[in-house]
């Protein structure tokens, strides 16, 4: 799976700075330790293989954090923009049907009405429920997660139509960075300027984590 490549960096690298935003770094290690907390506290409400975990983030450490945390509890993240109409974000809402929302307070009111009991969950919150889970890496074994189960469900932009969710597998994630690797070399640094929610931003995020670069989120 296309975060173990990432456990794996951090091995080799646990003191290399993963991430800068704005003044602020965070090193590989640390990173780390945020996501495991968060994706046990994902699992003990239930995260399986397959199901789907909705981000809407603004940009920072969190956005970060959140997408490997839920990577790392099994799931597949889809990927919501919070500067997306509101009929947009609801429609994807609806048509995922993702069981969990990390999100800010302040952006709680675009999904007022929308999603039953799925819980929603202030990834910014100053004593976040997860802050005393464990900090290991969670064992994929434990829930069957495997290369064939999903890893993101993207949506297009539906300038034809109604936007259509695209579920895209850990495998695939794993053999187009390693593709991507083979043709343009490891990316030492790269500037993050597209929102979570485009299919470019994966190339450079898990490009640049699975080889000990830093990532700067403009």
């Amino acid at each position: 799976c296309v975060h173990q490549l990432f456990e794996e960096q951090v091995l080799r690298t646990p003191d290399a700075i993963a991430v800068v935003f704005e003044d602020e770094e965070l090193g590989y290690a640390e990173l780390n330790r945020r996501a495991n907390r968060m994706a046990h506290y994902l699992r003990e409400l239930g995260v399986r293989p397959d199901d789907r975990v909705a981000l809407c983030l603004e940009r920072g450490f969190e956005m970060i954090v959140a997408l490997l945390a839920v990577l790392k509890a099994g799931a597949a993240y889809v990927p919501l923009d919070p500067a997306y109409p509101v009929e947009r974000l609801r429609f994807m809402i609806d048509d995922s049907a993702p069981i969990a929302l990390l999100t800010h307070s302040h952006l709680t009111a675009l999904f007022a009405g929308y999603g039953g009991s799925m819980p929603v969950l202030d990834i910014a919150d100053a004593a976040p429920p997860w802050r005393y889970a464990p900090d290991t890496n969670p064992d994929p074994a434990a829930i069957g997660l495997t290369p064939s189960h999903l890893a993101y469900v993207i949506y297009t932009s539906g300038s034809t139509g109604t936007p259509k969710g695209v579920m895209v597998q850990h495998r695939g994630v794993v053999n187009s960075t390693f593709a991507r690797r083979l043709v343009y070399g490891n990316l030492g640094r790269f500037f993050l300027l597209s929102s979570i929610a485009f299919d470019s931003s994966v190339a450079g995020i898990f490009g640049t984590l699975i080889n000990a670069g830093t990532l700067f989120i403009g």
